[in-house]
């Protein structure tokens, strides 16, 4: 086979014009003509429009603001009940909880069973108010195992209250 070197296409004839056709197509706009620009305008509308309308929706639906996150617990509860009800829902429940008239400088105390032992739950003002509890319990009796937060403090079973200091992320004190 021999090699023919192909002619471009340009170099054909123009076809014959069409008689029927009324006219040739205008030239294209120029580039500064309004219909190549975006219509800015519109387009932060819309844009706006679309974060407003979400805002919204979020509102509706309670979402706005973070939501806790499940795995890092409060530091702070404002009654012994609260802090119960916090360790049950973590699976470390505490049955039969009562209140404490005698509140020793605590924002409420109370009593309930976990493992078949008693436990003291005490929410005090502040954490100086905790390290006071641990110091007079410390020194009143033994064994003593408290897990200590904040502004609470746990005083139960030695396993149970070193669950309670693991999940909660607080103090695990023992005196054997």
């Amino acid at each position: 086979m021999t090699e023919q070197s192909h002619q471009p296409l340009d170099h054909l004839d123009r076809p014959a014009p069409d008689p029927e056709a009324t006219q040739p197509l205008p030239p294209p706009p120029p580039r500064l003509h309004p219909v190549h620009r975006p219509p800015v305008a519109l387009i932060a509308g819309l844009a706006a429009g679309v974060v407003i309308a979400g805002a919204v929706l979020a509102v509706l639906l309670g979402r706005i603001g973070p939501d806790p996150d499940p795995a890092k617990p409060p530091r702070w509860f404002s009654s012994p009940q609260a802090l119960v009800d916090y360790l049950d829902r973590r699976g470390l429940s505490c049955d039969g909880y009562e209140a404490v008239d005698d509140t020793q400088n605590a924002v409420g105390r109370g009593h309930c069973v976990a493992a078949g032992q008693p436990v003291d739950v005490g929410v005090y003002a502040g954490h100086s108010d905790v390290e006071a509890q641990w110091a007079a319990q410390a020194g009143s009796r033994e064994p003593l195992f408290m897990a200590l937060g904040e502004n609470w403090a746990v005083d139960g079973p030695a396993d149970w209250t070193r669950r309670v200091a693991e999940v909660m992320n607080a103090q695990y004190r023992a005196r054997p």
